[in-house]
């Protein structure tokens, strides 16, 4: 990169820095309600973890795209592309590996059974989602497996009107997006569609994306949701051995909700979920006969939770659930692993600021045993602007079927690699400045062990997998926000992680590669004339095997209503035409640039 070019990233970045100085208005931190952070909806200001709250508000401000284009917004997400617009997104939360982050669509578990690499394979449009929240930190005392880094849960609209739009830009980009909703007696549908294709920047790096997602509401109580996505792109180099590769993905979820109302004092709710995942992968396109893999997995949930009042000022909540995954594969063999869960929640007010929680949940798998994750957290309103809170939780993961069985020219799975256990302890603030300003800052640690990695002793040898490692990391986050009911708004945060591995005389694959130093950044302006401008910048400091990295990218959406009907959007990313690799191997495309033409809402 060019001196003047890195000048030029230094000054955007100051700038970018005394534009969060500008006195604006912020949402009531106290009482804005959240679904992720325990058992039954709670208040924000009395959750005792750090959590993040993309809005609505600034999805639709932004030049994104994707669930994965708006996880970078949050710095603590090391959001890792293969290639554009979410197509093939690993997702790591607070310096853990992307298999140890749990992602979940209105409560239900995406988390894929054959490979972490699926969990971004996520079948909700863009437009449908109304918020994304982020809880840091270990969750499998509420959720079970995966949620060792964090949870990202995706919460769709309930009420979105009709819109479009359609868009086309640089590498022969051509999308389009609509939603509708009507209502009759009883029922209400929402219906909602994208379709995004490119011929790439690069060879073997085109894509084709296509989502839909419909949601009827039976009554006040029942839902009923159905969700389909399909991708097929060009995968150079993403898994390794410098091969032309090609993939087909495509997820089936269907989900039914039920407020079942009170019995006997306790408010009952019930849920159940089926999933279906089908991969098709060409490791070598030149002589696909010998390397064309297909997998199709499948995932069912059954869950029912009781909640009531104990204690004056508290709450009981009890569930339970069972399911089960399975595989059908041409490399990785036909596999079957069953679960039973069962978990509760207390959570207490103790006079006017003290918040305390305590939760147990035992999850026990028919192949990897039984593991108990508790965890405990406590809050306090030390003045009415200053919030203090800590917590401390065990936390696991089980191995997928890849990393027990796959095998391929450049990596071999090994089938005795067991589940990974973790520790994690957290304690931070929340202080609501003057004028609305919100700041939050924590410091965590977390303690893994039996951390599975892909080793090998030489790049002439194949990756394989081992629960080689215990891993301790330890964090620093710390960021502003605030936001007007205008659309103004502006958002920063800064993530430091060491993590320290336990010494192996072998190349590592994935534990090894993080960002120490992360700087997530997005504000939207009103410009004369009737323009928006919202900006997004993003800072990673990069570190892995091969030698470390900075990058800058800037990315920003200049917008304009033209009449009552449609607005106009140019959308840049990349502007400082950046070359990086978030994944090793493989880049990442320089500047582009897309139009778009959108029904006013």
């Amino acid at each position: 990169m060019s001196k003047s070019c890195q000048t030029l990233q230094r000054r955007f970045v100051v700038a970018a820095l005394c534009v969060l100085c500008v006195p604006a208005y912020a949402q009531d931190f106290r009482q804005t309600v959240v679904v992720t952070a325990a058992a039954r909806p709670v208040e924000l200001g009395s959750v005792t973890r750090t959590m993040t709250v993309i809005t609505r508000q600034q999805i639709e401000a932004l030049p994104v795209h994707s669930v994965a284009d708006v996880l970078r917004l949050a710095s603590s997400i090391d959001v890792r592309a293969r290639g554009e617009r979410g197509v093939q997104t690993d997702f790591a939360l607070r310096g853990a590996t992307f298999g140890q982050m749990l992602m979940l669509v209105d409560g239900v578990r995406l988390n894929d059974a054959q490979s972490g690499h699926h969990n971004g394979d996520i079948p909700v449009p863009l437009d449908l989602v109304e918020r994304i929240e982020i809880l840091y930190g270990p969750g499998s005392s509420l959720f079970g497996a995966d949620a060792v880094g964090g949870t990202v849960n995706i919460v769709t609209r309930r009420d979105s009107s009709e819109a479009g739009a359609i868009e086309g830009g640089s590498f022969g980009l051509v999308a389009g997006r609509a939603q509708a909703d009507g209502t009759r007696g009883d029922l209400r549908e929402s219906l909602g569609a994208s379709f995004d294709r490119s011929d790439g920047f690069m060879y073997d790096r085109d894509y084709k994306t296509a989502i839909l997602r419909s949601r009827t509401s039976i009554g006040s109580r029942s839902g009923l949701t159905f969700s389909y996505l399909w991708k097929e792109f060009g995968a150079n180099n993403f898994y390794g051995g410098n091969a032309p590769s090609r993939e087909w993905t495509n997820q089936t979820l269907v989900a039914l909700d039920h407020r079942f109302g009170e019995v006997s004092g306790w408010s009952i709710d019930g849920q159940a979920s089926y999933r279906t995942h089908g991969d098709r992968f060409v490791f070598n396109q030149t002589n696909p006969a010998l390397s064309d893999n297909r997998h199709r997995t499948h995932a069912v949930l059954v869950s029912a939770s009781g909640s009531r009042p104990v204690a004056g000022r508290g709450s009981l909540t009890l569930g339970a659930e069972g399911g089960g995954d399975w595989i059908r594969s041409t490399n990785l063999g036909d596999h079957e692993t069953a679960r039973i869960s069962g978990y509760g929640e207390w959570r207490q007010q103790v006079g006017a600021g003290l918040q305390l929680e305590t939760l147990l949940r035992v999850d026990h798998y028919d192949e990897f045993g039984t593991s108990w994750n508790p965890s405990f957290g406590t809050g306090w309103w030390a003045t009415p602007s200053v919030r203090l809170r800590g917590s401390v939780a065990r936390a696991f993961r089980v191995p997928t079927f890849t990393e027990r069985y796959y095998s391929d020219p450049a990596n071999l799975a090994r089938e005795d690699v067991g589940p990974e256990k973790s520790w994690a302890e957290e304690a931070g603030a929340d202080i609501v400045m003057g004028k609305g300003w919100l700041l939050q800052t924590s410091v965590f640690a977390r303690q893994d062990d039996d951390v599975i990695d892909w080793l090998r002793a030489t790049t002439a040898e194949r990756w394989q997998t081992y629960n080689v490692r215990d891993v301790g990391t330890l964090g620093f986050e710390v960021g502003v926000q605030k936001s007007l009911s205008s659309g103004v708004f502006v958002h920063l945060q800064y993530t430091a992680i060491d993590v320290d591995a336990e010494t192996v005389n072998l190349l590592s694959k994935y534990v090894l590669d993080y960002a120490p130093h992360s700087v997530a950044a997005g504000v939207a302006v009103p410009l004369p004339a009737g323009f928006r401008v919202a900006p997004r910048l993003e800072y990673r400091h990069r570190t892995r095997s091969s030698g470390d990295s900075d990058y800058v990218l800037l990315d920003t959406r200049l917008g304009r209503r033209l009449n009552k009907t449609f607005d106009l959007f140019i959308d840049g990313t990349n502007l400082f035409d950046v070359s990086y690799q978030e994944i090793a191997g493989v880049p990442m495309p320089g500047a582009a640039f897309s139009v778009s033409l959108a029904i006013a809402r």
